[in-house]
């Protein structure tokens, strides 16, 4: 039978898809390498403040400051948020100052987005960090304090030299380019470097000419007042916390609670009770119908067996008071050692940290005092650990010897498996449900009746 083919159907034109509504809004643009970043500046400075780099005074790295001719030099303050927190800055472009009139409001737009775009901000820019850096006020002196103790003659252990303003300028000079034009645009700039070099510094005069040399007891004086501004000020609560309050803390020794049975007690064993005050005592007499209660009042001189328990928990003491001028050292001592640390060259931390005043003899051996005490409360500490870690005396001996007994047993069996050859271990993964023992070939055979 010759095989038909049904016709294929016509195909019907199929409709064209519509193709999505083209979105209006503009891709954003790649993140840069250099984003822009938020200051706070300070106000109502000069027109011709700029940003300097100059080396930092602690560690000689090139860092950023903040120069108004008028009111100094300022460093920058990194604040950053916390990790845990998810926030950012939208930084736009200041269109308030654009002078755009009513009737050329098109024409002003677009100037105003050309130079927008030669800012480089467009219509905006999202950071993904929310720090911020604010300029706060610096010494000048701690910026030429590199100069006026160089690094190459504490290396060589020489006694260094009284030198001319000019010279210490040609320091400064050729430790950052931008000295040389800070004092070549800025002739009064001089003037206040030479000001805070008297400061600290040894005077000789050689002819008409002054000669400076940094000393070590005036620049520790002109430090100790900044710390006491500090210190008069209050030190922030994260720095209290953590290098007042808790290096003052002083360990707390408890008295044991303890029991103790006084019999027949003398005159000179009197109990802790005034001559107005009694001892009610309660006797319980049973007879044979009835229980009654009778109540006697009994006088402290009463001879008769007492039991004294001192039960109550002692209330705890220090054994050690911090005196009131403590406290003011402590925090004279970390305000100068966070000024040593930020603000001086290596060479200049030592002799001030060595330096007799201000003398902090009296908290060095409050603080030894109390390391002494910590380290006996750790010693105590670790022994009532030890104690509360015992086991009872009462099951010491049973338990003692159940223990023994088990782990022999561990060992005996342990021992066996490996003494057990392999044919015996496999043997013993044999299923031998439904197979005799070997035993039973050999019983008599019951005597038939």
């Amino acid at each position: 039978m010759a095989r038909t083919r049904s016709k294929p159907k016509a195909s019907t034109a199929k409709e064209p898809t519509p193709e999505p509504p083209q979105s209006t809004a503009k891709p954003l643009p790649p993140s840069t390498n250099n984003p822009p970043k938020v200051f706070v500046l300070p106000n109502n400075t000069s027109p011709e403040s700029r940003i300097v780099t100059l080396d930092n005074p602690a560690n000689g790295a090139p860092s950023r400051y903040y120069f108004c001719p008028s009111k100094g030099f300022f460093e920058f303050t990194r604040i950053a948020a916390p990790k845990k927190d998810c926030k950012s800055w939208l930084i736009t472009p200041d269109r308030a100052s654009k002078d755009i009139s009513q009737d050329g409001r098109a024409n002003g737009e677009s100037a105003a987005q050309e130079a927008d775009t030669a800012e480089g901000l467009g219509g905006g820019y999202l950071t993904n960090k929310a720090d911020m850096f604010l300029a706060t006020p610096i010494d000048l002196l701690f910026l030429i304090l590199p100069a006026l103790a160089p690094k190459a003659a504490a290396k060589q252990g020489d006694k260094q030299y009284f030198l001319s303003l000019e010279d210490h300028l040609d320091a400064l000079a050729s430790l950052s380019r931008q000295w040389k034009v800070l004092f070549s645009q800025y002739p009064s700039l001089k003037d206040k470097v030479e000001r805070r070099m008297a400061a600290v510094c040894d005077t000789v005069t050689a002819g008409d000419e002054t000669m400076y040399r940094v000393s070590s007891e005036k620049l520790t004086r002109v430090l100790t007042r900044k710390a006491e501004r500090m210190c008069a000020q209050g030190l922030p609560p994260s720095m209290e916390e953590r290098f007042i309050k808790t290096a003052l803390e002083v360990p707390i020794m408890n008295v044991l609670r303890s029991d103790t049975f006084t019999a027949a007690p003398t005159p000179a064993d009197t109990p802790a009770i005034t001559d107005t005050q009694t001892t009610t005592t309660s006797t319980l007499t049973r007879t044979e119908s009835e229980i009654s209660t009778t109540t006697t009042v009994a006088s402290q001189t009463t001879a008769a067996t007492s039991f004294t328990s001192t039960t109550d928990d002692a209330a705890p003491h220090s054994a050690l008071s911090t005196p009131p001028e403590i406290p003011h050292l402590l925090r004279l001592r970390t305000s100068l050692t966070y000024l040593t640390t930020s603000y001086l060259p290596p060479t200049l931390r030592t002799p001030i940290t060595s330096a007799p005043d201000p003398d902090f003899t009296p908290l060095d051996t409050h603080l030894a005092a109390l390391a002494k005490l910590r380290a006996e409360a750790l010693a105590l500490r670790s022994i009532s650990d030890n104690i509360s870690r015992k086991r009872g005396h009462d099951e010491d001996e049973g338990a003692a010897m159940e223990r023994e007994e088990k782990k022999r047993r561990k060992e005996e069996e342990e021992k066996k498996k490996k003494s057990e050859s392999r044919a015996v271990k496999q043997l013993k993964k044999v299923d031998t449900s439904g197979m005799r023992k070997l035993s039973s070939f050999f019983v008599k055979k019951p005597v038939a009746k």
